[in-house]
């Protein structure tokens, strides 16, 4: 490891840091779309990310691994060589020299060998074979590792249920393939050996079909020595295979031993390995039928072994993931195995393909089902030191003698103290919740039966789309997107998935304009409409009045930062419902809030939902006047804006505000008169007088 860090820390790379340089290189890795991120108020356009062996630099000879990013458009494969102008970046990723950003479209030299070329064009074929729709992303993911066709909210869905594993080639594909070509052989070879090498030679051409990464590495050298022992006729167990692997893959590429999926892949396989054949011994004894017991240990066990590296990753578990698994288990062998040879055929002849795929649409509609019942489960979230200390402590009460055993107990009630908030969180009475949407805002107003007022939707659709789950939104009577920049309307989408929207209010200022068009064409089917200040209406027993804008849009001075006539054009709302009041006011800048101030309808209220974020521009004699007790700030962790402001925080504390910010207590729900509940580290139930 320390020879290879060693060599990536290279002069000439370090020496071009920041800077532009020529480098010719060829492509190592399939080029993904990488949605672009949010930065304050923009979005950054999607780039295409992949692998590359850098070749020249300046035309000086080198050969070091980096990441490269180049914009959407560009139709790039896998061993291309390339040539182009890039900024050269310092990276964190560990196992590249560093990031290479092209601003333009780079040159093609060389195209792929011709290995590469029929491997991608079956993986192309097969794309184009399968119906763009959720069912149809999951099923190359499923049979050659691909995920291309996935959509960013499937994937999220696909994580929290503890499916991701199902789309990541494994020792399990391996299996199933060596599987069925050694069943074919038999009635073609009688010599067990020359069937052992046509499997073995079919195996390698898979492991181009679904692309070297280290999980599919890990499999094929575990097959491989398993298959080499059955050529010597040596039935070997499974666990010096699984070594062997780890092994003969972490030498030369010491970077896979720090690599998760590896990491999670070799878990599973020695969880399916070591407990699975205890646990369905067990279970054939209760149950009538050895396949069942079979299909319920090996799930159950490989999660087993990978829960504590998925809750040191993520820091979160689900509650659905073990059940899930062994229901979407009976159907992934048949969808393997129908799909790799539809896979072989696509290419040459798509309609007996495409004709094949007809057999596995129901068997993956199954896991797509599977998949979004199990999401809107509750997902636990833990500290992962104090989840790994009651993990100590449960091992070291079964280890230890008896008096040790209320080591247990404490464990579990350290387990209880980290789960309880966490699935009761909003609470069944919950009136307001803030969800916690990193830098942005979302604000979303409770009106019973699954019904709710959203305002703003924050700037990640699965954010938003996860929150309003959990708060049992179905429906949204009124959507309210106070402004157009990114960190408030970027995750529209996630909010309108699967939910009824009835109304939209906007700004009448529609910049910036690339994400006023993004929206409306997500809302083409919704009742859309610009409101103005005096405007009043009546939803259930909630009370809205509008205090921002005005008609016609006017000017106000530039403050630090970006895009300030934009944010004086926010939409600024006083809401009153049976038991409390809150204003709202998106980005709004002092001289609209000093304006506000002498608004006639602008009275006190319980809630202020602080505006931009709680940022230092702030009109205070507004702060006066509405009197809130509780300040809710919408605020990114360790942000780049010195969000929000120390010196505002003193200010509502001078004042006796009760201040929340979901930088620190993460999901906000407050219940009239008095309770409030968080979902961050502040896990207690706080009151407010």
């Amino acid at each position: 490891m320390s020879i290879r860090q060693a060599a990536l820390a290279n002069n000439l790379v370090i020496s071009s840091f920041n800077q532009k340089v020529e480098i010719i290189a060829e492509i190592r890795s399939d080029p993904l779309i990488r949605g672009g991120k949010v930065f304050g108020s923009t979005k950054m356009p999607d780039q295409q990310s992949f692998l590359i062996s850098v070749q020249k630099i300046n035309n000086v000879v080198i050969n070091l691994p980096m990441r490269m990013l180049v914009p959407v458009g560009q139709n790039l494969h896998l061993n291309q060589q390339i040539k182009g102008s890039v900024k050269i970046i310092k990276s964190k990723e560990a196992k590249v020299a560093a990031l290479a950003v092209a601003a333009s479209e780079i040159e093609i030299l060389a195209q792929p060998k011709r290995l590469f070329s029929i491997t991608d064009q079956i993986r192309s074929s097969f794309r184009s074979l399968v119906p763009k729709s959720d069912l149809g992303s999951l099923i190359p993911g499923l049979i050659l590792g691909d995920t291309s066709l996935q959509s960013e909210e499937f994937t999220i869905a696909m994580r929290r249920v503890g499916f991701s594993h199902l789309t990541a080639v494994s020792g399990a594909n391996f299996a199933l393939v060596a599987g069925f070509v050694l069943w074919l052989m038999q009635y073609l070879i009688r010599s067990i050996r020359t069937r052992l090498i046509i499997t073995a030679f079919v195996l390698i051409l898979f492991i181009f079909l679904v692309r070297p990464t280290p999980s599919v590495l890990r499999a094929a050298v575990m097959t491989a020595v398993l298959l080499a022992a059955r050529y010597r006729g040596d039935n070997s167990l499974g666990l010096p295979a699984l070594g062997a692997a780890i092994g003969l893959l972490v030498l030369p590429d010491p970077f896979q031993a720090i690599d998760p999926g590896f990491a999670l892949s070799v878990l599973a396989t020695a969880g399916i390995l070591i407990m699975a054949p205890h646990m369905s011994n067990w279970l054939a004894k209760r149950i009538k039928w050895s396949w069942l017991a079979e299909a319920i240990a090996i799930p159950i066990s490989a999660t087993l072994f990978c829960t504590p590296v998925v809750v040191a990753l993520s820091g979160q578990f689900s509650l659905i993931t073990v059940p899930a698994n062994i229901l979407a288990s009976p159907v992934i062998g048949p969808i393997t195995v129908i799909g790799f040879v539809a896979a072989l055929f696509a290419a040459v002849l798509p309609k007996l393909s495409s004709l094949l795929l007809i057999f596995t649409y129901p068997m993956a509609g199954w896991i797509v089902w599977l998949c979004n019942f199990g999401a809107s489960f509750a997902v636990l979230k833990f500290s992962s030191t104090l989840f790994f200390i009651a993990l100590l402590l449960i091992f070291t009460a079964l280890f230890l003698k008896r008096k040790w055993r209320p080591l247990l107990l404490v464990a579990i009630l350290l387990l209880s103290h980290l789960t309880y908030t966490k699935i009761s969180w909003p609470g069944s009475a919950w009136q307001i919740a803030n969800c916690d949407v990193g830098q942005g805002d979302a604000l979303v107003i409770n009106l019973k039966k699954s019904n709710a007022i959203v305002i703003d939707v924050g700037p990640e659709p699965s954010l938003i789309d996860n929150c309003l789950r959990r708060l049992g939104v179905k429906q949204i009577s009124l959507l309210v997107l106070t402004h157009f920049h990114a960190d408030h309307v970027a995750g529209l989408s996630g909010a309108i998935k699967n939910r009824d929207v009835k109304q939209v209010w906007i700004t009448n200022n529609l910049q910036p304009a690339a994400a006023y068009e993004n929206s409306m064409s997500l809302l083409d089917k919704t009742t859309v409409r610009q409101v103005v200040a005096g405007e009043q209406f009546q939803i259930a027993d909630t009370k809205i009045s509008v205090l921002w804008p005005e008609r016609y849009q006017g000017s106000f001075a530039s403050l630090p930062g970006d895009g300030s006539a934009i944010n004086n054009a926010s939409i600024a709302l006083l809401i009153k419902s049976k038991n409390l009041s809150i204003f709202t006011s998106g980005d709004l800048e002092p001289p609209v809030q000093e304006l506000l101030t002498t608004h006639p309808l602008l009275s006190p209220v319980d809630i202020y939902k602080v505006a931009h974020h709680g940022s230092a521009y702030q009109y205070l004699p507004m702060l006066d006047k509405i009197k809130p007790s509780v300040a809710v700030i919408s605020v990114g962790a360790a942000n780049n804006y010195g969000h929000p402001s120390l010196e505002l925080i003193g200010e509502f504390e001078k004042r006796g505000v009760k201040v929340l910010r979901t930088d620190k207590s993460g999901g906000i729900a407050i219940t009239a008169p008095n309770k409030i509940r968080v979902t961050g580290k502040d896990w207690w139930r706080i009151r407010w007088g």
